[in-house]
């Protein structure tokens, strides 16, 4: 999987870290985990991290398809949604996703900075601890046989 996950118990966010390369089937591949993970662990609020990505084949009608999908992260009342793209073009294409999640009704945040999501989600100290992709993904592959 292109992507770690941390989580903050005390605070109920989860950290989703993406690699070095974006697709839209490693975002589909990402939003089962995160499925998966919130059914075990309960709401929390998430930022979906693309500081690290160098290569994107997201397209804008692979945004409309994605934006399409239920959330990962259920709209629930005091957890947000925030994806942090430093760079122009995922910064864009992260908009879109933003605007087409809130005409849904679904409330998302795009920032520029990691510090800048912290900020919002009110983080001063957040305490990140690993969670393994890979347990959770091979859940996911015994549900589907």
């Amino acid at each position: 999987m292109n992507c770690t996950l941390r989580f903050d118990s005390q605070h109920k966010v989860l950290l989703v870290t993406l690699g070095k390369m974006v697709t839209e089937a490693i975002v589909r591949d990402i939003h089962s985990v995160i499925v998966r993970f919130v059914e075990a662990q309960g709401p929390c609020s998430g930022i979906f991290d693309f500081t690290a990505v160098e290569s994107s084949q997201l397209s804008a009608e692979s945004i409309r398809s994605l934006a399409e999908m239920i959330p990962a992260i259920p709209d629930v009342p005091g957890n947000l949604r925030v994806i942090v793209a430093p760079q122009p073009a995922l910064y864009g294409l992260s908009r879109m996703f933003q605007i087409l999640r809130n005409q849904q009704g679904i409330d998302m945040h795009v920032v520029h900075s990691l510090e800048e999501a912290y900020a919002l989600l009110g983080l001063k100290t957040p305490d990140f601890g690993g969670v393994s992709v890979e347990r959770i993904a091979l859940r996911i592959h015994a549900c589907r046989s």
